[in-house]
């Protein structure tokens, strides 16, 4: 049995064909011929994990494009349009993993990583602070929650750490409510969320972090 070239499958996954060749090439997956129906269907798997990465990369961009949006004004300065459509809610430490005592027998040390979770009205914070101890750089990783219901989606808020009214870094939360930001700690640093739907921005200051546990 005669079989078509891979390039010519490619091309059928992505609907590129002319009517006939198309129609040929249909009957000849009709016949039955295992190895061409194996080779189209990796091609479509290929074809369809381009098309959702593709897809993340615009729901990324529109994220992107959204929190920048929440700090638009009009001549006025970033914050100052926060300020007075969001009511400010300073979020309370609930967990840090700094305290947790270590085992019997253990040597005191410095984690690199460290986990705290704070909560400000219905709003939960898990946050995630991991330190390149050679570039001193801090990865926070966190997550959004709502704690009255857990099932309420917590995407698409714009994440800002602020110096003073400036934005150093920025991101959005995905669909889980996730958010990953990169920083050099310095002091009179903040987290910032504002949370449209609540008329809340939901603040934790990173100064402490800092002159505390070096983080």
């Amino acid at each position: 049995m005669q079989h078509y070239e891979i390039g010519e499958w490619v091309d059928f996954a992505r609907n590129l064909l002319s009517e006939r060749q198309r129609s040929n090439m249909e009957q000849h997956l009709a016949s039955g011929c295992a190895e061409c129906g194996a080779t189209l269907e990796f091609l479509q798997k290929v074809r369809q994990a381009a098309a959702m990465e593709s897809a993340c990369e615009a729901v990324t961009r529109k994220l992107a494009a959204s929190a920048r949006q929440v700090f638009k004004g009009s001549g006025a300065r970033p914050m100052d349009r926060v300020v007075e459509a969001l009511q400010l809610l300073v979020a309370n430490l609930t967990y840090d993993s700094a305290t947790d005592l270590l085992p019997q027998g253990a040597r005191a040390h410095r984690a690199a990583t460290r986990q705290m979770l704070f909560q400000a009205g219905d709003v939960c914070l898990d946050l995630h602070f991991d330190r390149d101890r050679d570039s001193s750089r801090v990865t926070l990783l966190g997550q959004l929650a709502n704690a009255k219901d857990p099932r309420v989606q917590m995407a698409r808020c714009p994440v800002l750490i602020l110096a003073g009214d400036r934005i150093l870094t920025q991101t959005a939360s995905n669909e889980f409510g996730e958010f990953s930001l990169e920083y050099v700690p310095r002091q009179n640093l903040r987290l910032c969320v504002p949370i449209d739907d609540l008329g809340v921005r939901v603040e934790v200051p990173l100064k402490r972090l800092l002159e505390e546990h070096d983080c």
